[in-house]
């Protein structure tokens, strides 16, 4: 497998279903007419504009949005919902370690256009271990040659790999 296998998708779809990220990680693809993939393109196309530079690519890693607000770097990762907290907080912290690993410093904020809302997300000492726990968690997915086991949650209704985990399932 290629260096750059973990990225801001993996560490996402990890803090969701740790099948997904394992999926993704083999560069497997949802399925793209998902109503809420197609939302979430329009959300990032449509919000946000003349903020700062939008899609920002780093190995790994596309940034939704950077901005300087005159005292330091800002990172944006815009979600549809604040139901994707969690997983927008540690794909957003991922980036901020990339960043970190380059030399920028950033502070993070998760941008939730359709609730207005801006959650300012900070890179600290705990932070940097939650990321590092996940990382290591990643790398022995890389390693497994068959996916952890499906498990139902919430997200699965709406997961671009639904018909895939659940294929054959009763």
């Amino acid at each position: 497998m290629d260096d750059n296998i973990i990225t801001g998708y993996s560490v996402l779809a990890y803090s969701i279903c740790p099948r997904e990220a394992w999926f993704v990680l083999r560069r497997f693809t949802p399925e793209q007419d998902n109503p809420y993939i197609e939302l979430g393109r329009f959300l990032h196309k449509n919000s946000y504009e003349g903020k700062g530079e939008k899609e920002i690519k780093l190995p790994g890693a596309v940034i939704d949005l950077i901005w300087n607000d005159n005292k330091c770097t800002i990172v944006g990762e815009i979600k549809k919902s604040s139901k994707s907290f969690k997983g927008a907080k540690i794909q957003l912290l991922y980036y901020l370690k990339l960043l970190e690993d380059m030399g920028v410093q950033a502070k993070g904020e998760i941008l939730l256009p359709k609730e207005k809302k801006r959650i300012p997300i900070v890179f600290d000492e705990e932070a940097k271990k939650e990321i590092q726990d996940i990382l290591l968690k990643l790398n022995e997915l890389i390693e497994s040659p068959v996916p952890p086991p499906p498990k139902w949650i919430g997200m699965c209704s709406k997961c671009g790999f639904a018909e895939l985990c659940w294929a054959g399932e009763e």
